[in-house]
């Protein structure tokens, strides 16, 4: 959310730049603009009004102590005219509440200045790492490895719960939990984050708070309860399954205020995440690329605004080193303004080659919203203490996120007879008989 200060002393460049995000956002502005002066107006009626009523109560009740009672009386009628007047002015002022923090929700965040201008197409590369393998045999795709390695079940999946929900079976089940345990090893031991593990589903203000909702709810699985009254007076649903961890981590600190040497503060966090993914992909909707429910490991920091771009950084270049003993070729490109998140300021995407395919595949984001996630979820923090608090700046990145992960692995490892030699990163996570995944690799019968 942004500041309502900075839109009533600056709105020409508020729109300015809202405009790189698209023309429609930079009219909210006039929106707000309009409905904010509406609303101080009524407020400051409202404020006029309740100081007569003092007034009047006052005189009311010295009339009263004289023994003059026509004119307490006199009085008290007025005092029934202004409460009439309160009331349908506290009404007007909370409809105009209601709308001012509609547009707000409604408006993304202000990309940085250093944020490319345009469309997807405009990402700029700024980093790349390793060498994409090259084969001297054809190489299978990741759908065609899957199934003769017996590591994913697409059938099982639909019959389950439609297209879109595969089972991982066997090796391939145990292969992403190594993958997890990996991602979740080296962020807390390595690069010192406290593992969280938040519940699944979320009230429906904590995807408000990060900026899901409202904009994003068709995109969202969510849950209704029988018995169980709407949120907020609303008729929505009860709870939002997530579509990442960074829902519950962002809103673990909700409504708090945090000290300044605590900051930054490192979260990360294991979770499925489900995601309606509507639409037609075509080859992206193929395998394991395009699913509605995926594992990830997400990492957020909660930072002081004068060093947050620093942390984004930093913290880009943790979900890279998951990459590099994997030894998966991979690039960084900053997003443009056009294909950055609704809360983001400036985004980053870590892209891994799946060689097969011969295509770069998204495995992590990772964002400064600035203190825009911090303005909705109300989280601040004081630089000294007693002192007045401030909103802080909140960053988060996947670190990494699956399946696409596990497309990249399989791609790379493969050798020449179709089975998969897994690097020696994971050997500590996977038993000894499957650090070469074949396709004899027992258990029970593969649908």
């Amino acid at each position: 959310m942004l500041d309502r200060r900075l839109l009533r002393d600056d709105p020409d460049g508020v729109r300015a730049i809202l405009a790189r995000r698209g023309e429609e956002y930079a009219s909210l502005v006039d929106r707000f603009l309009e409905d904010d002066g509406l609303r101080r107006a009524t407020q400051t009626e409202l404020d006029d009004r309740r100081s007569l009523k003092n007034s009047v109560s006052k005189r009311i009740g010295e009339y009263m102590k004289a023994g003059e009672r026509e004119q307490a009386e006199g009085e008290k009628a007025r005092l029934q005219g202004l409460d009439a007047q309160m009331a349908e002015l506290e009404q007007r002022l909370s409809e105009y509440e209601r709308l001012d923090r509609e547009i707000l929700l409604a408006m993304p965040n202000l990309p940085h200045e250093s944020v490319p201008l345009g469309g997807e197409e405009h990402a700029e590369v700024v980093k790349t790492w390793g060498e994409p393998r090259s084969f001297d045999f054809p190489p299978l795709d990741h759908v065609a490895l899957v199934e003769r390695l017996k590591l994913v079940s697409f059938e099982a999946g639909a019959r389950l719960a439609g297209s879109g929900f595969p089972v991982l079976h066997g090796a391939g089940a145990l292969l992403q939990r190594a993958l997890i345990n990996l991602m979740l090893d080296t962020h807390v031991q390595q690069h010192g984050y406290t593992e969280l593990r938040p519940p699944f589903i979320v009230h429906p203000r904590c995807a408000e708070g990060t900026g899901q909702l409202p904009k994003f709810g068709s995109e969202m699985y969510h849950v209704y309860v029988e018995g169980v009254p709407a949120p907020q007076g609303t008729t929505g649903p009860h709870f939002y399954m997530i579509p990442t961890a960074e829902v519950p981590v962002v809103n673990y600190y909700r409504e708090q205020i945090l000290e300044a040497p605590e900051l930054p503060i490192k979260l990360c966090a294991y979770s499925p995440c489900w995601r309606v993914e509507a639409g037609s992909y075509g080859k992206e909707a193929r395998g394991l690329t395009r699913v509605h429910q995926f594992e990830k490991v997400e990492l957020v920091r909660f930072a002081d605004p004068q060093r947050s771009y620093s942390d984004l950084e930093e913290m880009t270049g943790e979900a890279e080193r998951i990459l590099e003993p994997l030894g998966l070729a991979y690039r960084r490109k900053v997003l443009p303004t056009g294909d950055m998140t609704f809360a983001s300021a400036k985004t980053y995407d870590i892209d891994v080659y799946c060689p097969a395919e011969q295509a770069w595949r998204e495995v992590s984001s990772a964002s400064n919203t600035t203190d825009y996630q911090a303005r909705r979820a109300g989280i601040r923090f004081r630089r000294e203490r007693g002192g007045k608090p401030e909103f802080l700046h909140i960053l988060n990145a996947s670190g990494l996120a699956l399946p696409r992960l596990m497309i990249a692995l399989l791609e790379t490892y493969q050798t020449a007879e179709g089975s998969v030699r897994l690097p020696e990163a994971l050997h500590k996570y996977m038993p000894a008989e499957w650090h070469v995944i074949e396709p004899s690799s027992g258990g029970a019968p593969f649908v």
